[in-house]
């Protein structure tokens, strides 16, 4: 907020009046008093309030003498206060001159409210808003001005009744003093109405500078809003649970065409569920002291995916008037996820290599258990019934290895790395056909719902993509149970993804996956299921396909109401025959 040169001035000569030595004032500022001095001449307020700090170290901290001050720069001749007073009868027309025309041209940015409670008690209420400098000496100076105001009549000086002072707010209850006499009065009365025209031609100049002064507030907040509307960063202003303003970044992040969308909602509104609690505990919060340095939140963009924020505290600043919140966030949804990635992939190629280590060990014995077992049992066969304990025992042997040999077959393309060549296709395409693959298998099981909306060919092949499709159908199959037919339903959408490329969603109504198991549902040989259902790879590998083709493979899940698995594929280096999908309306079949 940049400040009339014309009060500075005046500042220095109120000093000056009290033999405070002007070099010891302005020494280190960025003051050019020559600059000041010019029609149009203007300061920042942060340099005033530095300056006033140093006169207030100058009159030894003490209040009264800062009021001083104050009472100097009402009795300068030129001082408009002092004019309208030779115009005026009455101290209420002074105050009122001071609070309507003076203080909004001189400190826009002050936020004042000036009360008669009574005839005779005048209480004022200021504040100096964010993100201005606060100054509590410019308020002991204000304070200083109240006091002396009815001398310029001819009258007392004002007394102080009550005063509260902080660097950026005062709160004062100023007594007037009574008038002399009746004849003071008159005299007055008949001098201001001499001077009536004066009266005019003195207002008329301070509406050319109140007008002035609120061009300047304008264009400052103008270019302060622009600042933060262009800043790469989340930027919300809230009150009460409101948002009243949002920058574009915050508007692009949550899917909106323009900021003025978000304005009214509600902030919870955009704020996922399970962080409603901590979002609406760190609003009720008025001590910014108590805050965090960092939270991470999730907010939910207008298409419902979720983005991870990063916000630092909330700052108390004034919008349109009123207290408000500023918000910053960051988002860091792209950062985690790279992160997690580098880290999957470096636990993937440890496991890679120790699968393909346990793997070559494990196959060699294992041919030779396989062809002894079964040679034992061609041999045991000839005898008849005598041996069939025997043989029985064999062929639970023999499914032992059978089974040992599956787990040695995952194993290695847990480990595999092929130098394939990835290119364009069609995703509605690979996941009809896994659907009519297991269509037996869910048709046993549950309904199934398909939504097959347009989207970019991606990069991958159909064999990786629908081992991925097919382990993820067959997990959500399985976690429906079967006694539950007429109600399970298996729920399949193909979609454009946010930002480019495809997104698959495999959701069911099954079982869900419990909170304490989120976090291991990707690691190898990690299974829920009954021993010998499973093997705990098929996420693991599905994972390593996905990730390879640099993807994304991540899901939401409610314990006892079901899960959702998004693959996230990225568009083709060319888009070909991408053009050529059609929308597909919703279809189902049991």
């Amino acid at each position: 907020m940049r400040i009339r040169g014309k009060t500075v001035l005046e500042l220095l000569q109120a000093t000056d009046a009290l033999g405070i030595r002007r070099s010891e004032l302005v020494g280190g500022l960025p003051l050019d008093l020559g600059e000041l001095a010019r029609p149009g001449g203007e300061l920042e307020w942060d340099t005033i309030a530095a300056l006033l700090e140093r006169v207030w170290v100058a009159r030894g901290k003490d209040v009264e003498k800062m009021r001083d001050v104050g009472r100097a720069h009402v009795r300068l001749p030129s001082s408009f206060l002092q004019r309208v007073a030779r115009t005026v009868v009455a101290p209420h027309d002074v105050y009122d001159a001071g609070y309507r025309w003076l203080a909004p041209a001189t400190f826009p940015h002050l936020s004042l409210v000036q009360d008669f409670v009574s005839r005779d008690r005048l209480r004022l209420i200021a504040s100096i808003p964010e993100p201005h400098a606060p100054c509590a000496p410019f308020f002991y100076l204000f304070e200083g001005v109240l006091t002396d105001i009815p001398t310029l009549l001819g009258l007392a000086r004002s007394t102080i009744f009550a005063s509260r002072v902080t660097p950026r707010t005062m709160e004062a209850t100023i007594d007037l003093p009574a008038s002399r006499s009746l004849l003071a009065r008159a005299r007055r009365g008949l001098r201001a109405a001499f001077r009536s025209g004066e009266t005019l031609d003195l207002l008329e100049v301070q509406r050319r500078e109140l007008a002035e002064g609120l061009e300047a507030v304008q264009r400052s907040t103008g270019e302060i809003q622009d600042l933060f509307a262009r800043l790469p960063d989340l930027v919300f202003v809230q009150r009460e649970g409101a948002i009243q303003w949002a920058n574009r970044a915050a508007a692009r992040a949550l899917g909106y065409d323009d900021s003025d969308e978000l304005v009214g909602k509600l902030l919870l509104d955009i704020v996922h569920p399970a962080f409603h609690e901590l979002v609406t505990a760190r609003m009720r919060q008025t001590d910014d002291a108590e805050m965090p340095d960092l939270i991470e939140t999730r907010l939910v963009t207008r298409d419902g995916e979720t983005l991870l924020v990063e916000v630092s505290p909330t700052q108390l600043v004034t919008f349109g008037g009123k207290l408000a919140r500023l918000i910053v966030g960051r988002d860091v949804t792209e950062r985690i996820r790279l992160q997690q990635q580098l880290l999957t992939a470096d636990r993937m190629a440890s496991i890679g290599m120790l699968a393909a280590g346990v793997a070559h060990e494990v196959n060699n014995p294992l041919a030779y258990v396989l062809n002894n077992v079964e040679i034992a049992m061609k041999g045991l066969a000839p005898l008849g019934d005598t041996t069939q304990h025997s043989r029985d025992a064999l062929a639970v042997a023999l499914e032992g290895v059978d089974r040992i040999r599956t787990i040695v077959r995952d194993l290695l393309a847990l480990s595999r790395v092929d130098d394939i060549a990835f290119g364009p296709i069609d995703v509605r395409a690979v996941v009809e056909s896994t659907l009519a693959l297991a269509a037996q298998k869910i048709a046993e099981r549950a309904d199934l719902e398909t939504d097959y909306r347009w989207t970019p060919a991606v990069r991958a092949t159909n064999a990786r993509l629908g081992q991925v499709l097919l382990n993820l159908i067959a997990n959500a199959i399985e976690s429906m149970p079967a006694s539950s037919r007429t109600t399970n339903k298996l729920r399949v959408v193909v979609r454009a993804a946010p930002g480019g490329g495809a997104l698959v969603e495999v959701t069911d109504n099954g079982v869900g996956i419990q909170p304490e198991h989120a976090s291991r549902i990707f690691d190898p040989f990690f299974t829920t299921k009954a021993i010998g259902s499973g093997t705990g790879l098929g996420l693991a590998i599905s994972q390593r396909l996905v990730t390879e083709i640099d993807g994304q493979l991540t899901f939401e899940s409610t314990p006892l109401r079901g899960s959702t698995f998004h693959v996230r594929l990225p568009a083709a280096d060319i888009d070909e025959r991408a053009s050529g999908q059609t929308s597909v309306p919703v279809s189902r079949s049991g």
